[in-house]
């Protein structure tokens, strides 16, 4: 059984403490703009469509 959950835990720990990191990054590189995690996701999106040339137009 533990076979299964560990690596699932694995996962779980490492998404968490990368969330955390880059949220407390965030936070201290642009304190007056949004850290939530709802912000971060957004911020990524918005990234990687302009990255890959795709961005929004407005």
């Amino acid at each position: 059984m533990s076979r299964f959950i560990d690596p699932i835990f694995a996962v779980g720990v490492g998404l968490s403490a990368a969330y955390l990191r880059i949220q407390r990054e965030e936070r201290e590189k642009y304190p007056e703009q949004d850290a939530s995690a709802t912000a971060l996701w957004e911020k990524g999106v918005r990234m990687t469509k302009s990255y890959f040339g795709r961005e929004e137009e407005n």
